[in-house]
């Protein structure tokens, strides 16, 4: 070991307490990089390995002649095609009455576009027309599976039919009815899959959609000439519910993945900056001596440059170690959380070599300027040790007349701003502190306040009900007169598709009174009332085809019908994005319209009473679906469940590394003063009062910092909860002054509990061998 990596570990040993915490922080950040961004890559190829395998529809085209819109992407250079009847429909599960989606597949062999893989049981066979396949999701909530029956609504009555076998289908890994209704009650929907000729007969329809991998060909071309052939709406597999909802978060996972170890790279990096450059001023008779004998500039540069390569090295290399197992925990926790049926985990050695690279540059870069600095030491002026403090200012003058402050606090007080540097690497570390907490507490509080919007202000009924024609006056009367039961408001709901300048967007149309009770409708401006001669949309539409206020919108409904309406404005409502207008105004826009009740019941009611007016509700006769509104939490506390891990293990590494953070600056500076405190000790002051000085100044300056650190905080915050914004989620940053309050205090917290061991250090200080290297 040369002798320059040898005084380079001896000097490092000697502040092993602060060196392990610059290290902790970079190993943090590296495991982070290395572990998210392996798991992100590996759930990427899950995802994408799940929709090879059982070809994911590239291409959906709806519309009234479905061969004919195959037959013109065969023409446009599409790979494959086949056709189905998907419909909406009421069924019975297990007892439970729901609106469920049954879908057209083919029976004698497993088809090539959108199949599906059995789970338990058998695929379809010719010979059982009435064997169908049960989505996973379904079966699983109401503990069905092959050889156990459910209903289905036909034109002709009920058809009892069997389950031959469960599946798990591509398009709905995610169990989405629509991307306004990415998060549903479980037991609201179920999807089926049967025979075509058999959904065509139970449905009364035949083919409306047209299902193509595009195999190699343009996507563009393929959906121009399905335009052209008569489609209504062309989705493409990003439109899909089920992938729009698993990508956004699987995006939302990649940008906090690169994210948040950035912000703790950063901050390792601004703490071995700290650690050194304060070294660099309580070592600088050494320098100078070294200087003075004639040392390179060049090799005390390369001195402290090898300190913080050395310390970014270990950091990095423990960090990329126990990164890679994390990965594999990660994306096994994921796909089994979800239930994707293929899990791909595969090694990344580039990730390991960025990390551990990444962890040296940070080591650099936080030693470079200080290096620098020591360089440029005069050898006379470092050898006396007496760094030059500004002469004493308004502020020290002002310190000084408070006479009734013992005088160990007003030097205390003075030394504030008589030293910035020192100050502002303590101000610094409480900023770092504060930005990393609130950036994950400030997305966890965005979105509980955002579901207690959308389920407080925005849908105030606790159920709907959706009925058959002719009966909402006489289902609405059976069930206000149901106990527990306050409220039964009836609107219209049907599905549409937007279109504006040759863009479209699919979504719910619902219309209710003016004086309705059960809905909030709310823009950035405040509550607003229904307009009566247009509609208004979420906020998302805006984004997705580029309208404003003002504008003309082109509505279709499912039988092709096109209508102008004019959009009267966007609501800020943080799930989903759909229309809204009055009775008559949804009547001329939908000739499908179909009545839906909404119930509000009395408050407190368990989930055992709420249970039993399921029961009660979907035993009616003309009841067709129900959907309780409270066991959507459940679905959102299902679909955010990795999201509350992954943040909730930001919170506590980010409360851990700001306590690194700290603790670097404050020992540092109980270094950096131990001529100082020495000189207080030989004359006679108690180990208290000089720790008290020494307290005093840290606190102040944490506290200084504490602002910055609360509006950089709550911008971090902004731009992290900005990642999940889409039509599917319209996301604000809502954080409350006791959250800051919280925050700030735990910094100041950390802070006061850093002086303890500063305490102890001063109890422990060799006076006179300090005195004797002084006077040397």
């Amino acid at each position: 070991m040369s002798a320059s990596l040898r005084k380079a570990v001896r000097d490092l040993r000697r502040q092993r307490t602060q060196v392990s915490a610059v290290a902790l922080t970079v190993l943090l950040g590296v495991m982070m990089f290395v572990a998210t961004g392996g798991a992100y890559r590996n759930l990427s190829t899950s995802y994408q390995g799940t929709y090879h395998r059982l070809g994911f529809a590239d291409l959906v085209a709806t519309g009234a002649d479905a061969q004919g819109l195959a037959s013109a992407a065969r023409a446009a250079g599409a790979g494959a095609t086949r056709v189905r009847t998907a419909v909406d429909v009421p069924m019975t599960l297990d007892g439970t009455r729901l609106s469920g989606r049954l879908l057209g597949t083919t029976a004698d062999a497993h088809a090539a576009v959108d199949d599906v893989q059995v789970v338990d049981g058998q695929y379809l066979s010719p010979g059982d027309p009435t064997g169908v396949l049960l989505e996973k999701h379904a079966a699983a909530t109401f503990g069905l599976g092959p050889g156990d029956t459910l209903t289905i609504a036909t034109p002709s009555g009920w058809q009892t039919v069997t389950v031959r076998g469960v599946v798990v289908s591509p398009e709905f890994l995610w169990p989405a009815r629509s991307r306004q209704q990415v998060l549903g009650d479980p037991h609201s929907f179920a999807v089926v899959v049967a025979a075509q000729a058999q959904v065509a007969a139970w449905s009364g329809q035949q083919a409306n959609e047209a299902l193509v991998l595009l195999g190699g060909a343009s996507q563009d071309t393929v959906s121009a000439a399905l335009r052209s052939a008569g489609a209504s709406d062309v989705r493409t597999q990003a439109d899909n519910p089920s992938d729009a909802a698993l990508t956004l978060d699987l995006d939302g996972f990649n940008a906090m993945s690169k994210a948040f170890p950035l912000m703790f790279l950063l901050a390792a990096g601004v703490a071995a900056y700290v650690l050194l450059a304060r070294r660099v001023l309580s070592e600088r008779p050494v320098i100078g001596a070294l200087m003075a004998a004639g040392a390179r500039r060049g090799r005390v540069v390369g001195h402290f440059v090898l300190q913080g390569l050395l310390v970014g090295l270990v950091g990095s290399v423990l960090g990329t170690a126990l990164g890679a197992p994390l990965t594999v925990l990660i994306s096994r926790a994921y796909t089994t959380e979800l239930g994707i049926p293929d899990t791909v985990v595969t090694g990344h050695p580039d990730l390991a070599v960025i990390g551990v690279a990444l962890g040296a540059v940070v080591g650099v870069l936080g030693a470079a300027v200080p290096a620098f600095v020591a360089a440029r030491t005069v050898p006379a002026e470092a050898m006396r040790n007496q760094a030059a403090l500004p002469r004493p200012g308004r502020w020290s003058r002002l310190v000084a007349r408070w006479r009734r402050l013992p005088a160990t606090t007003r030097m205390a007080l003075r030394d504030v701003v008589r030293n910035p540097r020192r100050t502002f690497a303590t101000m610094l570390g409480s900023v770092l502190g504060l930005v990393l907490v609130l950036a994950a507490v400030g997305m966890m509080t965005s979105m509980v306040a955002a579901l207690d919007e959308q389920y407080g202000t925005v849908q105030r009924e606790d159920a709907s009900i959706v009925v058959a024609p002719g009966t909402a006056s006489h289902v609405g009367a059976q069930v206000s007169a149901l106990p527990d039961v306050a409220a039964v408001e009836q609107v219209l709901a049907a599905r549409v598709t937007v279109a504006y300048q040759g863009s479209g967007y699919a979504t719910d149309l619902q219309g209710f009174d003016p004086g309705t009770t059960m809905h909030g409708f709310v823009t950035a401006a405040g509550p607003v009332a229904l307009p009566g001669d247009g509609v208004l949309a979420g906020a998302g539409l805006a984004d997705r085809l580029g309208v404003r206020v003002g504008d003309t919108l082109t509505v279709h409904d499912s039988a092709g019908q096109a209508t102008s309406v004019r959009l009267a404005g966007l609501l800020d409502e943080p799930l989903g994005t759909m229309l809204y207008g009055t009775p008559a105004t949804v009547r001329s826009l939908a000739s499908d319209a179909s009545p839906v009740l909404l119930v509000r019941f009395d408050g407190g009611l368990g989930t055992a009473a709420r249970d039993q007016l399921r029961s009660t509700i979907t035993a009616m006769p003309d009841v067709l679906a129900y959907t309780d509104t409270r066991a959507l939490l459940t679905m959102v506390q299902s679909f955010l469940g990795l999201f509350w891990a992954f943040v909730g293990v930001i919170v506590v590494l980010g409360g851990v590394l700001a306590l690194a953070v700290i603790q670097v600056t404050m020992s540092v500076n109980l270094v950096e003063r131990t001529t100082e405190l020495a000189t207080l000790r030989a004359a006679g002051v108690s180990v208290r009062r000089a720790a008290g000085v020494v307290a005093t100044e840290n606190m102040v300056a944490t506290a200084l910092g504490l602002p910055i650190g609360l509006v950089a905080g709550v911008l971090a915050a902004r731009w992290t909860l900005g990642l999940f914004g889409t039509d599917m989620f319209h996301l604000s940053l809502s954080i409350g002054w006791w959250v800051l309050a919280l925050a700030g205090l735990g910094v100041l917290a950390a802070a006061g509990a850093s002086q303890l061991p500063a305490a102890r250090s001063i109890r422990r200080l060799d006076v006179a061998r300090v005195v004797r290297e002084r006077a040397a």
